[in-house]
Formats: C-alpha cells, structure tokens, sequence
C-alpha cells in the first residue's frame, strides 16, 4: 500500500541516487585531486548514504526483509562503485575506474529491476 510517506521516501531516493550519480560523475571527469576529492565526498558519499537510508526505510514500509538477495546486491555493488570512485579520487580517474564504476552501476540497476531471491 503507497502511503504519502512511502512516495516522500522514495523522492527522497531518488534525490539520493541523482546526486550519487552526479558526485561520482564530477570526480571521474574532474581534472584536479581537489575537485575529484570535493566531488567523491561531498556529493557522491551524502547521495549514497541519501540512497541507502531511503532504501532501508522503502524496505522497512514495505515490510521486505533486508536479507533478500537482490538488497545485499545493491548494497555490495553500490559500495564497490562507491570504492572505485574514491581510488579514483585519490590517485586521478582512469579509464579503468570509469569503466569499473558503470560496470557495478548497471549490476546495482539489473538486481534492483530483475529482483533475484535465494533459492529461486
């Protein structure tokens, strides 16, 4: 059942997905460690944790257990891009991180649509 709460989580996330998104765009295309720094951290680490927090409470709303295979998905996957955008902040963005991020992006987007379970 969507309450108006549910729908408030969910803009909520999204704003959080958009901003991990961007913060980790910035830093994979900025030219300085400052601004690749500024980017990963200030932006990128508060829409993950914005992106995570809506998440855990879509999940509590909808009475969904945090164990099911395709949750520890999206978190695994999500902190590994989120790793691969702090290397690349610290020792310069290369083609290797780029690549690496939407690789582990797109694996986030495939378990958050295909939804697998344990055991099915």
């Amino acid at each position: 059942m969507e309450t108006p709460a549910v729908h408030l989580v969910l803009l909520a996330k999204f704003a959080g997905v958009m901003l991990f998104i961007a913060g980790s765009g910035a830093s994979l295309l900025a030219r300085t460690r400052e601004e690749r720094r500024q980017a990963t951290h200030r932006i990128a680490s508060t829409g993950l944790f914005i992106t995570w927090s809506g998440g855990f409470a879509l999940a509590t709303l909808s009475a969904i257990p945090l164990s099911e295979l395709w949750i520890m998905l999206g978190l695994g996957l999500s902190l590994a891009a989120h790793v691969v955008v702090v290397s690349a902040a610290e020792r310069g963005a290369r083609r290797a991180h780029v690549v690496g991020f939407a690789a582990l992006i797109l694996g986030v987007l495939a378990a958050m649509i295909f939804r697998p379970v344990f055991g099915a």
